[in-house]
This record gives structure tokens, C-alpha cells and sequence, in this order.
């Protein structure tokens, strides 16, 4: 599916086996990753269990790391709310380029203005090449530094 929508492309894939001794419980995973041209690395997973069929689960699992792609961001749809915490925390403007927001995102957004007197800005990308529903999330962050590393 990823090789028929980027044909243009050589698209190459590594298959990684985790065997059963090395793994915990009744179901399975799948992992896939995309390293784009610009230096993004966009990942979809998916959890299969005993009822899951392998094709179901790679075909749901590719479809969402296409549309990932397809949005135009440089994090995949479970990275942008991990990201918002250090952007809070650290000093100076930090933004970041996304597909639409998550739930988890506007949720860790609202939290960490709250706790914080960090501030979030999301601008629509209008034009841009990259995607039809291109986000940048911004942020001025409050500058917390590490007491054990600060200079003498």
C-alpha cells in the first residue's frame, strides 16, 4: 500500500521479528516508519490481538502513516502531544509543524497553560505545499533550566 501511493519513490522496508520469548502476553504489533527527504520520521503503530488478521492490521496501520505524510507535518500523529511539554518548559519560541490537532494535543496544550505561563499559538498553514491541513503549533516557553547544569 505505502510503495502504491509513493511509487515514484523506492520505498524500502526491514522487517523486524520479535519473537514469542521476547514479548509479553497474547497480542502482536506492527511498526512503521517513514524517513522523509527533509529529515522527518513519521511512525504508525497498530495492536493486533488473536482476532486481528496481519493484512487487516498492516492495512490499517499503513493507511495512517499515508495520511500522517499527507498532512504535511514533520511529527506523526502520536508524536505532536509529547512534544508539548518541553515546548512549555524551555526557553525561548519553539514551534513545530503538525497535521491536525489531536485531542491529546489540545488537551497537553490547555494543561500546560494552566500550570504554566508558558504560551501556545496554532496557526492553519494556508498555501502550503506540504498539505491541505498543515498546523503549526507555537510556543513561548517559560525557560526552566537544570539547577545541576547551570553555568558557575
Amino acid at each position: 500500500m505505502v510503495q502504491r501511493r509513493f511509487s515514484e519513490t523506492k520505498v524500502p522496508v526491514n522487517a523486524h521479528i520479535i519473537r514469542d520469548d521476547a514479548s509479553f502476553g497474547n497480542g502482536w504489533g506492527l511498526r512503521i516508519t517513514a524517513d522523509t527527504s527533509l529529515g522527518c520520521r513519521l511512525t504508525s503503530t497498530g495492536n493486533g490481538n488473536p482476532k486481528t488478521t496481519p493484512e487487516r492490521l498492516a492495512s490499517e496501520t499503513a493507511e495512517q502513516l499515508i495520511k500522517d505524510i499527507d498532512e504535511g507535518g514533520c511529527v506523526d500523529c502520536h508524536m505532536q502531544d509529547q512534544l508539548i511539554i518541553f515546548m512549555g518548559l524551555a526557553c525561548g519560541v519553539s514551534r513545530v509543524r503538525t497535521g491536525p490537532l489531536t485531542l491529546h494535543t489540545k488537551t497537553a496544550i490547555h494543561l500546560v497553560e494552566k500550570l504554566t505561563s508558558a504560551q501556545f499559538t496554532v496557526t492553519k498553514e494556508e498555501n502550503c505545499n506540504l498539505g491541505e491541513q498543515s498546523y503549526i503549533i507555537e510556543c513561548k516557553g517559560v525557560g526552566v533550566q537544570n539547577l545541576y547544569f547551570a553555568d558557575s
